[in-house]
């Protein structure tokens, strides 16, 4: 390669990278957390021991009980961040919107595999602007660092087939358990692979012996790293999500693209590339294939759980194959009479809509940052809660928290003379537990008083599902 190429690749990269980065970081600054994050900054707190941290994960949390689907892999992860960086939830987000920054970059080099001495600007438009992507960047949850280690594992599948040295081989098996170990539903890109080397066997009589010892030896060793964590999951016969009949019309293009419109264009486009290359992904097995082969399969392995065992027809459980969808559609557009239009059309409507829908996240998000700030504005010290410790674990790492020295009391004890005066914090009727409903004030809310019955509320302020109050001593 010389010089000259090699540099405006660099420079591809880095444009896209920092793209990728500034559309993330765009919402990033005083971005709210919802109650799975809550969940996940409760179980990752870093100064407890690994025992206590398996023993919130499997479902105590304190004053509630509730154990969680996907492996504890992440948030050791996660606990393990928080003791070098701080246990503060902006820091959890970093480690999001890192991994959800470096799959730009990862997926534009996937596709140099299948596209010689292109620029891929379509690639890395689309991923960098995707708003699925963009709003799971800034989750304190795995999906982002799932897509990530997804990216890296077909990349060096790819290595593997080429050069099968001690190296390819250390980190594909690494890579592997790991995937495996912090997202069991990614053993669909295995089922994928498998379908590509065993037509690769039929059509070409080559027979990858090392490559199926390999997924032989990862099986084993995922099961038996991960054999109470799969013994409590597969006993389970429901999980969060439900499988509704608009799947089998939107495909989750709906969610992946963050719009219906969006979502309909790209699986329009999607579709009619598929019928196009339908005897190419049936009869032959170019390099390519392997992509539609993982997309198809997740698909079909999901249902096929939710069918027999339990729904798992979340978008996000396969967020792993949305790059990949970009991917094989910018591969097969290139044979496509009218690509130079197509992809401009698919850049523009990604940006467009991009603009139009940034802070309009489908998740809404109890306002925190905004009650707090109310609390700060009128110069107040201290706070207390009637939530559950998961709550209120999250109220204190909360960076505005942090910075301006409040203090959260505890509300079973009397207060000590030196608080003059508080605010009370209510959660009232969140929508992650009513949904839309419009219900009656929660009696935590209004009948809440303070052991020290020398109280009194001088203060009421409501926003969207909170109610403060201020109380001073008499």
């Amino acid at each position: 390669m010389n010089s000259k190429i090699f540099y405006n690749k660099i420079i591809i990269y880095l444009f896209f990278t920092i793209i990728a980065f500034l559309a993330r970081y765009f919402l990033f600054e005083g971005r709210e957390s919802w109650h799975d994050e809550w969940h996940s900054l409760y179980v990752s707190e870093p100064l407890i021991s690994n025992a206590e941290t398996l023993d919130r994960y499997y479902g105590n949390k304190g004053d509630d009980f509730l154990t969680e689907f996907y492996p504890p892999l992440y948030l050791f992860i996660l606990k393990y961040w928080f003791q070098i960086f701080g246990y503060i939830d902006e820091n959890g987000r970093w480690l999001s919107l890192i991994a959800g920054t470096l799959c730009v970059p990862l997926s534009i080099y996937l596709s140099s595999f299948f596209q010689k001495n292109k620029k891929f600007y379509f690639t890395g438009f689309i991923i960098a602007f995707n708003l699925f992507l963009v709003w799971q960047s800034l989750e304190i949850r795995a999906h982002s660092l799932l897509v990530l280690l997804s990216l890296l594992n077909i990349i060096f599948f790819y290595k593997l087939l080429e050069k099968k040295n001690f190296f390819n081989i250390s980190l594909y098996i690494f890579l592997s358990i790991t995937l495996l170990s912090l997202w069991p539903i990614s053993g669909a890109i295995f089922f994928g692979k498998t379908i590509y080397l065993i037509k690769k066997l039929i059509l070409e009589r080559h027979f990858e012996k090392l490559i199926f010892l390999l997924f032989v030896f990862i099986l084993i060793a995922y099961v038996i790293i991960n054999i109470d964590y799969l013994i409590l999951n597969l006993s389970r016969d429901f999980h969060y999500t439900s499988l509704y009949s608009s799947f089998f019309y939107n495909y989750h293009f709906r969610t992946f693209f963050g719009s219906k419109i969006l979502g309909g264009i790209f699986l329009i486009t999607f579709s009619f590339l598929f019928i196009k290359n339908f005897r190419k992904i049936i009869f032959f097995n170019y390099k390519e294939n392997l992509i539609i082969y993982i997309i198809l399969s997740s698909y079909f392995l999901t249902l096929l759980y939710t069918f027999f065992k339990a729904s798992i027809m979340s978008p996000k459980y396969v967020i792993f194959i949305l790059p990949l969808i970009i991917i094989w559609i910018s591969i097969e557009l290139e044979n496509f009479s009218k690509k130079k239009i197509a992809k401009f059309i698919l850049v523009f409507c990604s940006v467009i809509f991009f603009i139009l829908q940034i802070n309009n996240s489908p998740i809404k998000r109890p306002p925190l940052n905004e009650a707090l700030n109310i609390i700060i504005k009128d110069k107040s010290k201290f706070v207390t809660t009637k939530e559950f410790d998961v709550f209120n674990k999250y109220l204190i790492t909360k960076k505005i928290f942090i910075e301006q020295n409040l203090i959260l009391l505890d509300d079973k004890i009397p207060f000590k003379d030196e608080v003059v005066s508080f605010w009370f914090i209510c959660l009232n009727n969140p929508s992650h537990k009513v949904g839309d409903e419009k219900l009656p004030d929660e009696k935590k809310c209004v009948n809440f008083m303070p052991k020290n019955n020398q109280f009194k509320i001088v203060k009421e302020v409501r926003i969207n599902e909170f109610i403060l109050k201020k109380f001073y001593r008499d």
